[in-house]
């Protein structure tokens, strides 16, 4: 047995291994599933997005990007299930999703508190309705549901991504100014569902879209802006995010973002739309939106995470208003 040394395993070594494997199969169904994809299940994207924001109440509270403590209840997946019940497994899970995509857990959590922001702010200043377009098991309506009490919320998304929501909300106690619109984007028409449970263009609204623009196509992006302009009057909020042209072209030098969207290709989920900034405000202005604000990385890190790792960097959050 000379030259060799028997060693076990520390339980924090083990612990560190085993989140970090479920970190990586969480980062790999992030985009291998969308919700436009789905079509006999409910919404894998939907799940991960939950999961990530029921790791981040384990963050201390100064460093807590987004308060939500009903994540944890739309988590399906067992391993998903661990990572929301123990601590010593969702703290190297985070830092493992850290160092595979950098920057993913600040932008997509900071994405979810500047909606509830924008939404809040809103609110105080006539805020009638809102339009979450895929939804998924978002909650919006209950993070900031004090605020929004008077706002009639519309969640429009797959039937089945609903139907699992539904459970979830009927378990927990879904919030009375709650609407679900179940709609087939790949079939349906949402400006026409919309219209028939109640949305109606007359009111104050906003109208969030969230992780969707850049697997679209050109065309398909220009359908969609059309169909959205026609969901309200003049002065409608609507927010989006967008990736930078320079990377769905490939001509970025961010090896990482560039490294992401040759994985998202390979796994049959490339990513199609991208806008310049530069150019975003003329963009948006052919569909009769004037562009309000177009938040950059540095930005958002300066607000809400200035001592957390800087979020993705190729994705930006556009908020534009109706003309």
């Amino acid at each position: 047995m000379s030259g060799f040394v028997l060693t076990h395993p520390t339980r924090k070594t083990m612990n560190g291994k085993i989140g970090a494997r479920i970190a990586s199969r969480m980062a790999r169904r992030k985009i291998v599933a969308r919700y436009t994809s789905m079509r006999n299940g409910y919404s894998r994207t939907a799940e991960v997005m939950a999961a990530i924001r029921a790791l981040e109440q384990f963050q201390p509270a100064p460093r807590r990007i987004i308060c939500d403590p009903y994540a944890s209840e739309f988590l399906i997946r067992p391993s998903f299930k661990l990572l929301a019940e123990f601590g010593w497994l969702a703290n190297p899970a985070t830092r493992a999703v850290g160092v595979w995509a950098p920057g993913a857990l600040e932008f997509l959590t900071i994405r979810a508190r500047l909606s509830d922001e924008i939404a809040a702010d809103m609110a105080t200043d006539g805020l009638e309705q809102i339009a979450l377009l895929g939804a998924g098991f978002d909650t919006m309506s209950m993070r900031i549901g004090g605020a929004l009490r008077d706002v009639r919320i519309f969640e429009v998304d797959h039937p089945a991504t609903q139907a699992v929501k539904r459970e979830v909300m009927g378990r927990i106690g879904a919030p009375e100014n709650l609407r679900f619109v179940a709609v087939d984007f790949e079939r349906d028409d949402f400006v026409e569902k919309l219209r028939e449970a109640g949305f109606a263009p007359g009111r104050r609204s906003l109208v969030v879209w969230m992780g969707v623009t850049y697997y679209l196509t050109a065309q398909a992006m220009t359908r969609a802006l059309c169909q959205i302009h026609t969901l309200g009057g003049a002065g409608m909020r609507f927010a989006f995010d967008y990736m930078l042209k320079e990377v769905v072209k490939g001509e970025s030098r961010n090896r990482d973002a560039l490294n992401k969207a040759r994985i998202a290709a390979k796994l049959g989920e490339p990513w199609l739309f991208g806008l310049d900034p530069a150019t975003v405000g003329d963009y948006l202005a052919a569909f009769n939106f004037k562009l309000l604000k177009d938040y950059d990385a540095q930005e958002l890190h300066a607000r809400y995470c200035p001592e957390r790792a800087m979020p993705m960097d190729y994705v930006r959050i556009v908020v534009c208003e109706r003309v």
